[in-house]
């Protein structure tokens, strides 16, 4: 009998999860602030929505609520920061993704790796919605670079 409880709570969380728009996973802390509609987590963090999936060590999203869902509005991850895009992989210390624009600013450290090239910088703000990256430099004394993988038809 415990058994069968036990495998209905984890179908039941197994679903929650599958069929959710978005969500949070952590390792260590998942911390749920109902008055300020955030959660807080730390260590090993996931974040998936419907446009990317992202990694780091910890994160801060704020949600609304809508049609009986939580729906994230502003998600900020900090430390180790990995966005999975399409075939893009965004990298850096800090990203503040914003759902209204649905734009992403990562800066720290930033790289942008696709299957055919390679972007290094300072800041990248990556309209999602509009396929647009721009990427700058920290300060005039800093460079931004792109290495392109060579074409061995050409």
């Amino acid at each position: 009998m415990i058994n069968k409880i036990l495998y209905l709570i984890l179908v039941s969380v197994f679903f929650s999860t599958a069929y959710s728009d978005s969500y949070v996973k952590a390792r260590d802390t998942l911390i749920w602030d109902s008055e300020n509609k955030n959660y807080t987590a730390n260590g090993d963090v996931e974040f998936k929505n419907e446009k990317f999936v992202a990694y780091s060590d910890k994160m801060i999203a704020n949600y609304i609520e809508e049609d009986d869902k939580e729906v994230f509005t502003v998600v900020e991850l900090f430390e180790n920061v990995v966005i999975e895009f399409r075939d893009e992989i965004f990298k850096g210390n800090h990203a503040i993704y914003t759902k209204d624009n649905n734009i992403i600013i990562l800066t720290g450290d930033v790289s942008i790796q696709s299957p055919t090239r390679l972007l290094t910088g300072y800041e990248l703000i990556a309209d999602i919605d509009n396929n647009k990256r721009i990427l700058n430099s920290a300060d005039k004394d800093s460079l931004v670079e792109v290495l392109l993988e060579n074409d061995k038809n050409n």
